[in-house]
C-alpha cells in the first residue's frame, strides 16, 4: 500500500495555529496528524488506516492513547474553535456588507454502526425518524449527535458538535463509574440550550438573531429561553400544537377558503420551489407572546400542510421560509462529515474518547469550511473540491519527494522502502 503524507499540510497547520488551542506540542501534532489523515484517507477511517497514510508513521496506539488517556479536554477545544469561528464569520460579514442577521441552525443526526456493536459506549439503539413510517417504526444501532451551524448571508460555519446519550444509556454507563466520573443526562433540548448559552457571549450586540430548528425541538422551554435573550425563533411545528386553543390541523381546515400566498424559495443550487402558504397570528399554548404560524403546501391539492412558526410577527412568509430553507446546511454537514471525514468510523470505546474523536472531526471540517469560504470560485464549487485539492497537494508532495530521493540516491529499493508502507512490502 502506498503512503500519502510526507509532511502536514501548511494550510492546515496555519489554520490550527490561529485557533490557539491549549495543547502541548505532542498533542497538537497528534491532532494535526489525525486531521490530515482524515482528509487524505479514502478507506474506512479507523486509526490504523489513518496511521498508514504517513511515510514516518506514528504507532496507531499513540493515536488511540491520545484519545483515551491524554490529558486534554474536548470542551476546551470546542470553546477555542467556537470563538474563532464566530469571530471570523462576523468579520467576513462586515467586510462583505452582509445584513446584520444571524441564523443559528440546529439539527441532530445518527451515525450508523453495525447492529452487533456492543462495546462502544455512545452506541445504542435509536429510533430513525427519517426511515420510519407511521405504522412501521425503524430502529438502528447508532450514535446520535447534535450540530449547531451559524449562517450570516452566504457565510456558513459549524460552531458545535455534541454527542447525545439516551437516559437509558447514561444509567447503564454510570453503573460502572465512580460518582466523580458519572455522565450527566441531557435531553436534546437541554443540549441545544447549552450550545446557545455557549454562543450567547460571542454574538455581537445590535444584530438580529434567529434560532431555527425542526418540530422536535419546538418546546415551550427552548422557545422561552431564546426569547429571553432578545432573539427570535423560526421553527417547524407538529399538527397537534395549539394556537389560541385550537389544534393546527383543525385551524388549517378552518382557513381552507382563504387565498394562498405564493412563496418562491431558492435553494443553494439556484433551483426555485413554489409553495402555497396561508398564515395567521396568535398565541401558542404555554408561549407568552404572539407568534405567526404558516401553513405550507407544495400543491393546493396536497392533503396535509407543513406547519412553521416565527416569533417575529413582522416578517413575511417569503422571508421566514427562505431563512428556514437555510437549515439545509445541516444536511450538507452531515453528508460530508460522515462520508468524507469518517465521523462514524471510530472504534475507541469510552464516551470521553469518542467525544475527543468528534472534536478532531469537527476541527477538520472547520478547516474545510474556512478554505471553501476563502477560495470559492469556478474551480472550487463545493466542499468536495477542497478535500480533493488537499489530497492532490499531498500527492504532489509525495511524488516530488520520491523523485528527489531517487535522483539523490539512485537506489530504487531505498525509495520503495521509504515511500511504501512496510506491511505492503511484506505482503
Amino acid at each position: 500500500m502506498l503512503t500519502r503524507i510526507v509532511h502536514n499540510s501548511p494550510q492546515l497547520c496555519a489554520f490550527f495555529d490561529q485557533l490557539n488551542l491549549e495543547l502541548s506540542k505532542p498533542q497538537r501534532q497528534h491532532i494535526l496528524n489525525m486531521a490530515d489523515a482524515l482528509l487524505v484517507c479514502e478507506d474506512e477511517k479507523i486509526l490504523a488506516a489513518l496511521q498508514r497514510q504517513f511515510i514516518e508513521a506514528p504507532d496507531a496506539s499513540n493515536m488511540a492513547d491520545f484519545l483515551r488517556i491524554s490529558p486534554w479536554q474536548a470542551e476546551d477545544a470546542h470553546a477555542a474553535l467556537r470563538a474563532n469561528q464566530v469571530a471570523w464569520a462576523i468579520a467576513q460579514a462586515e467586510c462583505t456588507g452582509a445584513p446584520k442577521v444571524i441564523f443559528i441552525n440546529f439539527d441532530d443526526s445518527l451515525g450508523e454502526k453495525d447492529k452487533d456493536t456492543c462495546h462502544l459506549e455512545p452506541v445504542d439503539w435509536f429510533h430513525d425518524h427519517g426511515e420510519s413510517t407511521k405504522n412501521k417504526p425503524r430502529f438502528k444501532k447508532a450514535f446520535c449527535y447534535l450540530e449547531c451551524i451559524l449562517r450570516i448571508g452566504k457565510i456558513v460555519v459549524t460552531v458545535d458538535l455534541r454527542l447525545y446519550l439516551r437516559a437509558k444509556t447514561v444509567r447503564r454507563l454510570n453503573r460502572h463509574r465512580s460518582p466523580d466520573q458519572r455522565i450527566p443526562f441531557r435531553s436534546k433540548n437541554s443540549l441545544a440550550r447549552l450550545m446557545l448559552e455557549a454562543l450567547r457571549q460571542l454574538l455581537p450586540e445590535g444584530w438580529a438573531i434567529y434560532v431555527q430548528f425542526d418540530s422536535w425541538y419546538a418546546s415551550e422551554g427552548l422557545i422561552k429561553y431564546v426569547r429571553r435573550q432578545g432573539w427570535h425563533v423560526n421553527c417547524g411545528l407538529k399538527c397537534n400544537r395549539k394556537l389560541n386553543g385550537i389544534r393546527l390541523d383543525q385551524l388549517a381546515y378552518k382557513l381552507r377558503h382563504r387565498r394562498y400566498t405564493h412563496v418562491r424559495v431558492t435553494a443553494a443550487d439556484g433551483n426555485r420551489t413554489t409553495y402555497y402558504v396561508r398564515d395567521t397570528t396568535g398565541r401558542l399554548e404555554k408561549v407568552p407572546s404572539d407568534v405567526r404560524v404558516f401553513f405550507s403546501k407544495r400543491h393546493p391539492r396536497e392533503k396535509s400542510p407543513a406547519y412553521f412558526m416565527s416569533t417575529d410577527v413582522t416578517r413575511s412568509a417569503q422571508w421566514v421560509l427562505q431563512g428556514y430553507r437555510g437549515r439545509w446546511s445541516c444536511e450538507v454537514v452531515n453528508f460530508y462529515v460522515k462520508t468524507q471525514l469518517g465521523l462514524a468510523d471510530f472504534r475507541v470505546q469510552s464516551y470521553e474518547a469518542v467525544d475527543k474523536y468528534m472534536v478532531v472531526v469537527l476541527l477538520t471540517w472547520a478547516y474545510v469550511e474556512r478554505q471553501f469560504e476563502q477560495e470559492c470560485s469556478a474551480q472550487i464549487k463545493n466542499y468536495g473540491d477542497i478535500i480533493r485539492r488537499h489530497r492532490d497537494e499531498h500527492a504532489i508532495a509525495w511524488l516530488t519527494g520520491a523523485i528527489e530521493m531517487a535522483m539523490e540516491t539512485g537506489d530504487t529499493e531505498l525509495v520503495l522502502q521509504r515511500f511504501l508502507h512496510p506491511e505492503a512490502q511484506a505482503a
